[in-house]
């Protein structure tokens, strides 16, 4: 498939997670990068800004909450989509606070979380709302 235009870092310590979900993006025209944990997608930003960050939450050496402060404190607002397996109350309040624009909790349905995916975009750039999605 063509790309639909849009850039995905994918952050999971699971492989199979970034396997599947990376596929299913890359085949609904997303471009995907990936990172294991959230010193190496903070290196990769750092370098190449993706559109929207698909970040779980527990990793190691840098944890997902973590990472997205360290972005939102530098000023940086690319939009992150949480994966958590964690779905209290308070878990999902801690994500909030630290920066996250929505979360989706595991296990989860693909299709879901490509609508998810799609209302941030479409949230974080209007302008580019004309753009045929996935």
């Amino acid at each position: 498939m063509a790309s639909n235009g849009w850039s995905v870092l994918l952050v999971d310590d699971d492989f199979l997670i970034v396997e599947l979900l990376g596929a299913r993006l890359q085949a609904q025209g997303y471009e995907v990068a990936t990172a294991s944990n959230g010193l190496e997608a903070y290196a990769h930003v750092q370098k190449h800004a993706p559109d929207v960050i698909v970040c779980d939450v527990v990793m190691p050496k840098m944890d997902g909450p973590t990472f997205c402060r360290k972005m939102r404190g530098e000023g940086n607002k690319i939009p992150f989509l949480f994966l958590t397996a964690k779905g209290q109350p308070q878990d999902i309040v801690e994500l909030l606070s630290a920066g996250a624009d929505d979360y989706i909790v595991k296990p989860f349905e693909a299709a879901e979380l490509l609508a998810r995916l799609q209302s941030i975009l479409r949230r974080f750039y209007p302008e580019r709302s004309s753009v045929v999605l996935g």
